[in-house]
């Protein structure tokens, strides 16, 4: 039969990992970042992808704008990171057929790949290196093959027009990558608790309480 001390000794010890796990637990992006400013070189492009380099470069600038917690700097020597970046893929298959043509594509799905690394200024080495993200989009084409022989522009209207999207997506990825992944900094002054702590104060509140 339990007693009287053992069940307020449990409920102690319930209570105290409840407490412990709410505070190491963070909701969202961490609020403090090892690194204060950040400079974004421009893109680079290793493939065929049409536009894609200089649309690339003023959305990563934007994301990292908008969310706010770096400086976007122009000189490269004043920021705590750069960002450097290079398309390394972009890649086309076609996704669904015409009803009135097998051999012509109705939909086409395209791949943004895009390697990047994240450089330390101020430690002189790479936080990471060659990291590789994608980025997914249809084009949907309204008969690209109608009278081919002098406007042959549904294709590459639909690439232009989905292009910007592409380069949207994964400057978000981008961002999230650089911004995302580090840990909050705790206080060295207040070291956590081990376990034989721990147990020292639910034994102590389980005696308070007889």
């Amino acid at each position: 039969m339990l007693t009287r001390r053992t069940v307020l000794a449990s409920l102690s010890l319930i209570v105290l990992s409840l407490f412990n796990g709410c505070a190491s637990y963070q909701l969202g992006a961490p609020t403090e970042l090892p690194f204060e400013s950040i400079y974004i070189r421009p893109a680079g492009n290793e493939s065929f992808a049409p536009q894609a380099q200089a649309l690339l470069s003023a959305n990563i600038r934007q994301a990292f704008i908008r969310d706010g917690r770096v400086k976007v700097l122009s000189d490269e020597k004043e920021a705590d990171i750069v960002l450097e970046v290079t398309i390394t893929d972009y890649i086309r298959q076609s996704a669904a057929r015409r009803r009135d043509d097998t051999v012509s594509a109705a939909t086409y799905n395209t791949t943004l790949v895009a390697q990047l690394s994240l450089y330390d200024t101020n430690q002189g080495n790479f936080l990471f290196q060659n990291r590789q993200l994608k980025e997914r989009n249809n084009l949907y084409i309204q008969n690209p093959y109608t009278a081919a022989a002098t406007d042959p522009t549904g294709f590459v209207k639909a690439e232009y027009d989905g292009m910007p999207i592409l380069t949207r997506g994964l400057a978000r990825q981008i961002a999230d990558e650089v911004l995302s992944p580090w840990p909050a900094k705790t206080d060295a002054s207040q070291p956590i608790a081990t376990e034989t702590e721990e147990a020292a104060e639910v034994e102590e509140v389980a005696t308070e309480t007889e």
